[in-house]
C-alpha cells in the first residue's frame, strides 16, 4: 500500500485525476448554481441575495473552497515530486479547465467588474474622462444599474483605464459579452503571470518550476477572483512578476518600468521600488553606471507616466486614489478607526490613521529594500516584495478585501517554498472567513449593527489566522532572529543560487 501511494505521488496521471476532480467541484459548486447565462439580467445579484432563497449557499461555497484548498495542496505536493512534459500538460490543462468553467460564473463576489465596464465605456465608447465622470453621469448606459460604485469616478490607474476602454469598445452592448471580455482580459494576464513564474524558476531553480506554477495557477482564490469575479488584481500582479524576472536577468531599468506599469493599474507596486532600486545600485559596477541608471530610469519613468496620463490629465483631481483615504473596512486600521472615532470624530480619525498607515508602509518598504540589498541571492527581490505585501495587507491596509490576498500568492509562487506558500494561503483563508462567515453573521441580518460595532471586530477576526501564522513563522525561525526570519540572509536560504 505504501509503495502504491509513493508511485501515485510521483505520477503525472495523479495530476490529471486531481485536475478532473477540481474542475468538477468548480462546475458543480460555482458555475452551475451561479450561471452567468441565467443571472446576467439580475443587476447587483450577489451571495447575499442568493442566500434569501438558498440559505445554505454560503456554507456549500465555503465547503467547496475547503475542498479546493485540499486539492491545491495535494497537487502542489505532487508537483514537487514529478517532472516531464506529461506533468506540465496536466497542471496547465487543469488551470485552463478551471478558468474556462469559472468564466461562466456570474460575479457574485463583487460588482467591481461592472464598474470596470462602465468606466471603460465612458472612455472607449463615449470619449469621456472616467477620472472626472462617474457612471451616474451616464444614466442611459445599460450597465450603470449593475454598478456598485456608480457615484465614484475610476480609482484605478490610467493603464487600466486604457485597457478597459479598448475592451469595452470591442465588446459592444451585451452584458454577457462584456463580462466575458473583461474576464478574458484578466485571464490573459493570469496565464502571462504563470509564464513569468515559469520563466524565473526555469532559469534559477528548474526543479521548483512546476510547483511554483501550481502555487499560482491552482490557487482556488486566485482562480475564483480572476475568472469568477473578474477582478483586475492579476493585471497588477503580472507586472510585479515581470519585474521579478527582469531583476533576475539584471535588467534593472526595465524592472523599474514594469513596477511603474503595475502601479499605473493599482498603486501597490510603488512600494517595491526601494527594493528594486537598492539591489540595482548594489550590483552596478561603478558610480558612473549607478548615476547613468538613476538618470536614465528616472527619465524613462517620467515618459511612461506622462504617456499613460496624457489622455486623462485634468489637474490633481485626476489622481482619484487620494479620494479613498477615508474609506476603512475589515482591517487593523478600520478597527482602530471604529475605536477612536467616537472620541476624535470621523475626519480627524480618518486623517490620522491614513497618514500613520502610509508612513508605516513606506518605512517598512524602505527597510525591506535595505534588507534586500544585503541578500545577494536571486530571491532578494521577490522575498522583499512578498513581505511588503504581507505587511501592507495585514497591518496598514485601510480597505481590506479578500481578492487583495492574491498579491502575495504570486510572490510565494516564485519563491516556491513551503512556508511562503502556506503563509499566503492562510491569508487567502482569512479573506474567505471575512466574506463567507463574518460578514453574513454580523452584517446580513436585521436589525443591522452599527458600522462602528462591526468594524471594531471584523478586521481582527478576519486577520487572526494570518497573524497567528506569521507569528508561528517567526517563532519557528527564532534561531535566525526575527529580522532574519522575515528576510533571511543568503546562508539561511538553503538551495538558493547566488547571483
Amino acid at each position: 500500500m505504501h509503495d502504491i501511494a509513493h508511485r501515485l505521488s510521483r505520477s503525472p496521471a495523479t495530476l490529471a485525476g486531481l485536475a478532473i476532480l477540481s474542475s468538477a467541484v468548480y462546475w458543480i459548486t460555482y458555475s452551475r448554481p451561479f450561471s452567468l447565462l441565467t443571472l446576467y439580467d439580475h443587476p447587483l445579484y450577489d451571495l447575499f441575495r442568493h442566500s434569501k432563497t438558498a440559505p445554505d449557499a454560503r456554507w456549500w461555497l465555503l465547503a467547496a473552497f475547503a475542498a479546493q484548498c485540499i486539492l491545491y495542496l495535494a497537487v502542489w505536493r505532487v508537483a514537487q515530486r514529478v517532472s516531464g512534459r506529461g506533468a506540465w500538460v496536466a497542471v496547465l490543462a487543469g488551470a485552463v479547465a478551471a478558468g474556462a468553467i469559472l468564466l461562466f460564473m456570474f460575479p457574485i463576489g463583487a460588482a467591481d467588474i461592472f464598474d470596470y465596464i462602465v468606466h471603460g465605456r465612458i472612455f472607449g465608447v463615449y470619449g469621456g474622462n472616467p477620472f472626472l465622470y462617474t457612471g451616474n453621469d451616464f444614466p442611459a448606459d445599460p450597465f450603470v444599474r449593475y454598478m456598485g460604485w456608480g457615484n465614484l469616478p475610476s480609482t484605478y490607474g490610467p493603464l487600466w483605464v486604457l485597457l478597459s476602454g479598448a475592451v469595452a469598445r470591442l465588446a459592444g452592448n451585451g452584458v454577457i459579452a462584456n463580462v466575458l471580455a473583461f474576464k478574458l482580459l484578466a485571464g490573459a494576464f493570469f496565464f502571462a503571470s504563470v509564464g513569468a513564474i515559469a520563466a524565473v524558476l526555469r532559469q534559477v531553480a528548474p526543479k521548483q518550476a512546476l510547483a511554483g506554477v501550481v502555487a499560482l495557477a491552482w490557487n482556488p482564490l486566485v482562480l475564483y477572483e480572476t475568472f469568477g469575479n473578474g477582478h483586475n488584481d492579476i493585471v497588477m500582479v503580472f507586472w510585479v512578476l515581470a519585474a521579478a524576472w527582469l531583476m533576475v536577468s539584471r535588467r534593472y531599468t526595465w524592472a523599474v518600468l514594469a513596477l511603474l506599469a503595475g502601479a499605473l493599474v493599482k498603486f501597490i507596486p510603488i512600494l517595491l521600488l526601494p527594493a528594486a532600486g537598492m539591489i540595482a545600485l548594489r550590483d552596478l559596477p561603478s558610480w558612473r553606471a549607478r548615476l547613468r541608471f538613476l538618470l536614465g530610469t528616472t527619465l524613462a519613468a517620467g515618459v511612461l507616466i506622462a504617456l499613460a496620463y496624457a489622455p486623462f490629465w485634468a489637474g490633481p483631481e485626476t489622481l482619484t486614489i487620494v479620494k479613498r483615504q477615508d474609506l476603512f473596512t475589515a482591517s487593523l486600521p478600520a478597527s482602530l478607526w471604529a475605536w477612536l472615532t467616537p472620541a476624535w470624530g470621523v475626519k480627524a480619525t480618518s486623517t490620522f490613521l491614513s497618514r500613520l498607515a502610509c508612513t508605516l508602509t513606506v518605512l517598512f518598504a524602505l527597510w525591506q529594500g535595505y534588507r534586500a540589498r544585503a541578500d545577494r541571492t536571486w530571491r532578494s527581490f521577490p522575498l522583499a516584495a512578498f513581505w511588503v505585501m504581507m505587511f501592507y495587507l495585514q497591518v496598514t491596509c485601510l480597505w481590506f478585501q479578500e481578492w487583495y490576498t492574491i498579491w502575495p500568492v504570486a510572490l510565494a509562487a516564485i519563491l516556491a517554498s513551503d512556508s511562503h506558500v502556506l503563509l499566503a494561503l492562510t491569508l487567502n483563508v482569512g479573506g474567505l472567513i471575512k466574506s463567507l462567515i463574518l460578514v453574513p453573521m454580523w452584517i446580513w441580518h436585521r436589525p443591522q449593527p452599527s458600522q462602528l460595532w462591526w468594524e471594531l471586530r471584523l478586521g481582527p477576526a478576519s486577520l487572526a489566522l494570518p497573524w497567528l501564522s506569521v507569528a508561528w513563522h517567526l517563532v519557528a525561525n527564532r534561531g535566525k532572529g526575527w529580522i532574519g526570519a522575515l528576510h533571511p540572509t543568503p546562508a539561511v536560504l538553503q538551495g538558493a543560487r547566488a547571483e
